[in-house]
């Protein structure tokens, strides 16, 4: 009877430990798919918002993305509301 209780004890710390590594390397996989997008989509506006092409968005060009985020979302929030 001991060795199966030894048997179990070892392989639920086998299982244990390896899930100790596949957590970590799961939620790197996920943090770098929201990397990526995170920096497709800062491109993206900083494409369609960067008035005089310097490569960033000056307080006025943040102020018009951020104004036609609101929108967007007032928008969404309008077309939820009327279904």
């Amino acid at each position: 009877m001991k060795k199966t209780s030894s048997k179990i004890t070892l392989l639920v710390s086998v299982l244990a430990v390896a899930g100790m590594f596949t957590v970590p390397a799961l939620r790197a996989a996920d943090d770098a798919e929201k990397a990526a997008k995170k920096a497709k989509r800062d491109a993206d506006n900083l494409k369609k918002y960067d008035a005089n092409k310097n490569g960033k968005l000056d307080a006025d060009e943040e102020a018009v993305m951020k104004a036609d985020m609101e929108k967007a979302k007032a928008e969404k929030k309008k077309k939820s509301e009327g279904k």
